[in-house]
């Protein structure tokens, strides 16, 4: 999921400042909080052929930003690159996505991936309730863009470091229905959460190779 406040967000993360997300605070995120999401987060790097996490972390370039959103609801975001500080993306995890199924966590962060390689621009601030249908199909096109991202990512990470699983998409996908919407969902959002979920059961099946666009981590970002 996106939102266009992650962009002004992140330095105050960064800071220490206390800054929300969501109506959440946000925090910096324990060691072994870090150690989990890396775990996950280097095959699926190093499957789209990037550097590895330690790579980057001994180089002097840019870094990848990660913070962690107080709540016990699943959900997980991303932000773009920035110069200052100087990051090539920053994931933003809910504490109840970091107790997920591990399958799970990587399908997420999968998605994100997606998010950021396909260049996708943050939706509007306008709640997706009152989003018109010209946001709205702009949304969902995004959301299932990135879901078919992530099921081609986790084919590959499968296949080459045996982690992860394309079903896990889908599995995500119709669990965040009742844990972060709950009943309140509405007509309109379960409709559209239901065919992506569908739809990534079918990428999943299918036999298909999707060739997947490059995610580059420029030395310096522009």
């Amino acid at each position: 999921m996106r939102t266009r406040t992650l962009a002004a967000l992140l330095a105050l993360v960064l800071a220490g400042c206390g800054p929300t997300l969501q109506g959440y605070a946000v925090r910096h995120p324990a060691a072994d909080e870090s150690r989990r999401v890396a775990e996950f987060l280097d095959p699926l790097l190093m499957a789209l052929e990037l550097p590895s996490l330690r790579a980057i972390a001994l180089a002097k370039d840019c870094k990848i930003g990660f913070a962690i959103v107080r709540t016990d609801r699943v959900n997980v975001w991303s932000s773009p690159a920035t110069t200052s500080p100087c990051l090539y993306f920053t994931l933003f995890l809910t504490e109840g996505a970091l107790r997920m199924p591990a399958d799970q966590l990587m399908a997420t962060i999968a998605h994100e991936l997606g998010h950021l390689a396909l260049h996708h621009t943050p939706g509007p601030d306008t709640p997706q309730l009152t989003a018109s249908p010209e946001q709205w199909q702009g949304i969902q096109g995004q959301e299932l863009a990135a879901d078919r991202f992530a099921v081609a990512l986790l084919k590959r990470t499968q296949s080459l470091y045996r982690v992860g699983a394309c079903e896990a998409m889908a599995e995500f996908l119709r669990r965040s229905v009742s844990d972060w919407y709950g009943p309140g969902i509405s007509a309109r959002m379960h409709a559209a959460v239901t065919q992506r979920a569908d739809a990534a059961d079918a990428a999943c099946a299918s036999s298909e190779v999707t060739a997947l666009p490059r995610l580059t981590l420029n030395t310096r970002v522009q």
